[in-house]
């Protein structure tokens, strides 16, 4: 009977210290797990920015044939002017998108293989803006949060190319 005894506090033992490893993989599953729920729903929160600003200038340079281009500005041939101020981006005077760290505006042009236009000979040529956003906010270094800020500001770092119209 001794035995069974020593057999019971054993297994007792045992199971605490089993129960102890699994709650603690559960534990640290769960933090991980929560850390990366943070980080996506920072990631919505500029994606949103990204997509009320994308919404206007599509229609924009669908519309336009040409653009005077600046660094953080541009301006339309229908007058429409977009410009950066702060961490604001304007469309003629009014706040379309926000909590923009930098947007940068550039001019390009696209020779199209396999086309010619009929009074040149030449290759039919697109004119592109490329549009470099840097959406999210600063984040301070050496915070709890600096890891969650730095990926979601990574990850709203777009360069785009729009073409204007053309025909």
């Amino acid at each position: 009977m001794k035995n069974e005894k020593g057999v019971t506090l054993l297994a007792l033992v045992i199971y605490i210290l089993v129960a102890t490893i699994v709650i603690s993989i559960i534990a640290f599953m769960s933090s991980n797990f929560f850390r990366n729920v943070k980080i996506i729903e920072n990631q919505d929160k500029y994606a949103v920015e990204f997509n009320k600003f994308n919404m206007f200038f599509i229609n924009d340079v669908k519309s336009s044939k040409e653009a005077k281009v600046e660094t953080n500005k541009i301006t339309f041939s229908n007058g429409t002017v977009y410009e950066l101020k702060g961490t604001d981006i304007y469309r003629d005077g009014v706040i379309i998108a926000s909590q923009i760290q930098s947007a940068e505006f550039e001019t390009d042009t696209y020779e199209v293989p396999g086309t010619k236009v009929i009074e040149t000979g030449k290759p039919a040529v697109k004119n592109l803006i490329r549009v470099h956003l840097t959406i999210g906010k600063n984040f301070s270094e050496g915070t709890i949060a600096e890891e969650a800020d730095r990926k979601a500001y990574e990850r709203l770092n777009k360069t785009i190319e729009y073409v204007l119209k053309y025909w």
